[in-house]
């Protein structure tokens, strides 16, 4: 069975060899140490299925790298976690905000570490299951010329976010949203309400 691969971005040496030795039993481990380093072996084409991150680094910090790792092709989903020794709420919340998935602080316990890396694998392994399978219901639907299950959905017109329709008929919500971005376009409206409207009167 192949492992699961991370990429751990770390200017604290100690803290890389640490991570390293907790995780490598059960996963692929490479180790870049500092922002640069990790932008550039993720640029030539070398994708980890999850990144832990610092946030203190020389140079480039954790948000900047955290930023541009999303501006790689094939990184924009790649679950990213930020490893730190901030306890404060307020980087808490600026790196969620950023767009990471996930904030651990140090010295952290192993368990808390193996814990959460194997959570987040398996949500982003069911994620792009997911995702795959939404998207060859949609070319079928497409080649078919059928009108997809959420174009008749009363959820559309009552209202409905697209979260909420997503999981009443258990599509992803990328899914939902290109679907109803195209129910819009095709009606030549831009919200909900005037769909309503439309519809109901």
């Amino acid at each position: 069975m192949i492992k699961k691969s991370i990429l751990i971005i770390d200017d604290d040496i100690i803290l890389l060899k640490t991570a390293e030795e907790i995780l490598s039993d059960l996963y692929s481990v490479s180790v870049a140490k500092g922002g640069k380093q990790g932008i550039t072996l993720l640029k030539k084409g070398i994708i980890p299925n999850l990144i832990l991150l610092d946030i203190a680094m020389p140079e480039m910090d954790g948000y900047m790298t955290l930023e541009k790792i999303k501006g790689i092709p094939g990184c924009e989903e790649v679950p990213v976690i930020f490893l730190t020794g901030f306890s404060e709420s307020d980087y808490e919340v600026k790196g969620l905000k950023a767009g990471a998935t996930d904030y651990i602080v140090k010295p952290f316990a192993k368990e808390v570490l193996l814990a959460r890396v194997e959570m987040h694998l398996a949500r982003s392994a069911q994620n792009s299951r997911k995702t795959v399978i939404d998207t060859q219901i949609q070319e079928n639907e497409k080649r078919a010329g059928k009108t997809t299950p959420v174009e008749s959905c009363p959820g559309v017109a009552q209202g409905m976010e697209n979260k909420e329709i997503a999981e009443q008929m258990n599509y992803s919500y990328g899914y939902i949203k290109n679907v109803i971005t195209r129910i819009f376009l095709k009606l030549d409206i831009e919200k909900r309400r005037e769909l309503r409207k439309l519809l109901i009167g």
